[in-house]
């Protein structure tokens, strides 16, 4: 008897089959139609991720959106005086949504609470959430969440003669010297800072 030739399709190859794009498996799930852009638009964002990015404490930190589609209220075309007292006549002039207002490209924007007084004189207090776009160029005088050998902080950008400083806006606090034995990541600038009352 004969033996049939092995086919030559068909079967597990090495190889061969979808690679592992966040170096895990995954697994399917159903995401609101409204949210797909958002989901994907951040899931793209960790695949560029650095891999030897140092890990740094984020339980502070979380995306953008807990996830409304969106958040309209009026908007009144009238301004508001901070000194002596005018009419206020409610004329509404339209509606603005919060999330475009706030949020300027949401598969880029994270939010992240303060916890400290350093940038007191910036207007940012403890407690305070800041509104952080990664796709905004972290240049000199902007604020910025900034990683610093592992450490989060948030500082004012500054160019110095010797390289980079993180500035603080509170005397109370000094300035961080970016040396060339600090290992420094900009995770996004700020953007808008958000306060209870």
């Amino acid at each position: 008897m004969q033996q049939q030739p092995k086919p030559r399709h068909g079967g597990t190859r090495h190889g061969a089959g979808r690679k592992l794009a966040y170096g895990e498996p995954t697994k399917t799930v159903r995401v609101p139609q409204s949210l797909v852009p958002l989901v994907v638009g951040y899931l793209e964002g960790l695949k560029h991720e650095p891999a030897d990015r140092v890990e740094a404490d984020t339980s502070k930190a979380r995306p953008i959106a807990s996830h409304r589609s969106t958040t309209s209220v009026p908007i009144l075309g009238r301004h508001v005086r901070a000194g002596k007292p005018a009419s206020g006549d409610d004329y509404q002039e339209g509606a603005v949504d919060l999330g475009r207002h706030l949020v300027r490209d949401p598969k880029d924007t994270f939010v992240i609470q303060v916890d400290g007084w350093s940038m007191r004189d910036a207007g940012i207090a403890d407690g305070d959430e800041l509104v952080v776009d990664r796709s905004i160029a972290a240049e000199a005088g902007r604020i910025v969440i900034a990683e610093i050998d592992g450490e989060l902080t948030v500082k004012r950008l500054q160019r110095a003669a010797t390289g980079w400083v993180l500035q603080a806006a509170n005397p109370d606090f000094p300035d961080l010297v970016i040396t060339g034995i600090n290992e420094l990541h900009i995770w996004g600038v700020v953007t808008r800072v958000v306060r209870k009352l």
